[in-house]
């Protein structure tokens, strides 16, 4: 279990990631700006989804399925990630993480909303994975009752899934006769271990990271597990790259809540590519969020969404705030809000004139799911 400081940094980290994203849910992927301002000119957050509000302009509706307070699916994913450090008393394994992605959001699972293309694919990628690795077992022929060969299958299947070598299988304790059996079980399943997240480079990529770069904050391993965690799910190098920046954002926010020193560590820790767009934000401070990112782009390309949260950074001085400008510039707003969120939950906090509104937190439909998994953080 983590310490009190880690919990609280966590629980600001996760509120204010989810918070934003629920907050944003309903003029999600509108594209005109007017739009939503005609809407709603002062009080954009928590506006429950309406198919009307999409009619006539550039726009796509994908949340008819929930209600004011919910997640998006951006939202889902840090909750899913949440839970599989939870299971795993906070350490991340990347096997678990991928299981429950799998298990919440495919075929039979709870999941009840808008599946875009790269999870799509990445479900996909991964289902024919598993059943063509399960074919080729179950094809090598055992010398043995069907039992023991299932028991070997899983131990295997296992020993590949924690990325051990073929070595691990001779010093594992099976019995010399069916050695050649596993060994060659080995080499049918070892593509189990690889990575099938979809060749994608969009906002998904970084959604499951509040959660990861908050109970890893300040420890080496951060920026291993940040590609692993992307990997899952956007199998590709820019995405990659942009989640490095998201963890770096997010952890700087943690050890200094101070908006400056984000974005320097965001400048910092980004590629030469990266870093030409993230100075080209921040060099239009004469302009809003909202026509920042109208010029940049409004769509859930990582390129447009992560400039985007940085110069709003830049802008504004407080959660509630941030987040209305976040939405009142359109498109991904949601895709947005996680890092944005995650960020500023712990520059500001909890309440007071500055931070997480209350009433908001109170008007996340999960609210009490959100916060029993935060509690199993504690330390007894």
């Amino acid at each position: 279990m983590l310490l009190k400081s880690k919990a609280k940094q966590l629980k600001n980290t996760l509120l204010g990631a989810l918070t934003a994203d629920a907050a944003s849910l309903g003029f999600h992927w509108i594209y005109d700006q007017q739009r939503i301002h005609d809407i709603s000119p002062s009080s954009p957050e928590f506006h429950s989804p309406s198919t009307a509000d999409y009619e006539g302009v550039p726009s796509y509706f994908a949340h008819g399925k929930k209600n004011n307070g919910d997640l998006s699916h951006y939202g889902e994913q840090a909750l899913t990630l949440l839970r599989s450090l939870s299971d795993n008393e906070g350490g991340y394994s990347r096997s678990h993480y991928q299981q429950l992605f799998c298990q919440h959001f495919g075929y039979g699972g709870d999941y009840n909303g808008y599946i875009d293309r790269p999870m799509r694919d990445s479900l996909d990628n991964i289902t024919t994975d598993q059943r063509q690795a399960s074919e080729q077992a179950n094809a090598i022929d055992f010398d043995g009752d069907d039992e023991q060969k299932q028991k070997l299958i899983a131990l295997v299947t296992t020993i590949i899934k924690q990325n051990k070598s073929l070595s691990t299988i001779e010093q594992s304790g099976i019995d010399n006769k069916d050695l050649p059996y596993a060994k060659a079980l080995f080499q049918a399943l070892k593509t189990l271990a690889d990575y099938h997240g979809a060749d994608d480079e969009q906002l998904p990529a970084i959604a499951k990271l509040p959660a990861l770069a908050a109970i890893y904050a300040g420890d080496a391993h951060l920026e291993k597990l940040t590609e692993s965690a992307v990997r899952v799910t956007n199998n590709n190098d820019r995405a990659v790259a942009f989640g490095q920046v998201t963890s770096k954002m997010i952890e700087t926010a943690i050890l200094t809540q101070d908006i400056p020193s984000v974005i320097e560590a965001a400048r910092q820790s980004a590629t030469a590519e990266i870093l030409t767009l993230i100075d080209q934000a921040l060099g239009l401070q004469n302009k809003t969020t909202a026509e920042v990112t109208k010029q940049l782009g409004m769509n859930c390309n990582l390129e447009c969404g992560i400039p985007s949260v940085i110069h709003n950074l830049s802008q504004q001085n407080s959660f509630a705030e941030s987040i209305k400008q976040n939405i009142y510039a359109g498109g991904d707003s949601c895709g947005r809000a996680i890092l944005l969120g995650a960020v500023l939950g712990n520059i500001y906090g909890i309440g007071g004139d500055k931070g997480i509104p209350q009433a908001w937190i109170n008007k996340l439909g999960q609210k009490q799911t959100i916060e029993a998994l935060l509690n199993t953080f504690q330390k007894s």
